[in-house]
């Protein structure tokens, strides 16, 4: 009897808020076989002590993506997304 294996990113993250240790993370999609099944989440805007994100988190095949900003203003017109969500990093202590 197998399981599904179990998407961390989209148990870690509540639709409005994710944490910045579970953020940088968070695996980058460069590419998809059909982006009209990728649901834009919202925007992320962080910056970490030697990198910076400024991107969006997408849901595509049950599990949570990056895509950065160049990524997102290219699909948001061809698929309708609702860009103006943004969502919280929070630092944990």
């Amino acid at each position: 009897m197998s399981q599904e294996p179990v998407d961390f990113f989209s148990n870690n993250f509540d639709g409005n808020s994710i944490k910045a240790k579970h953020l940088q993370h968070v695996p980058k999609l460069k590419d998809c076989d059909n982006w009209s099944k990728a649901e834009f989440l919202g925007r992320v805007k962080y910056d970490f002590k030697l990198s910076k994100l400024d991107g969006g988190l997408i849901r595509y095949a049950g599990k949570v993506y990056y895509i950065n900003l160049n990524q997102i203003m290219v699909l948001a017109n061809l698929y309708k997304w609702n860009t103006g969500k943004n969502i919280k990093v929070t630092i944990d202590e």
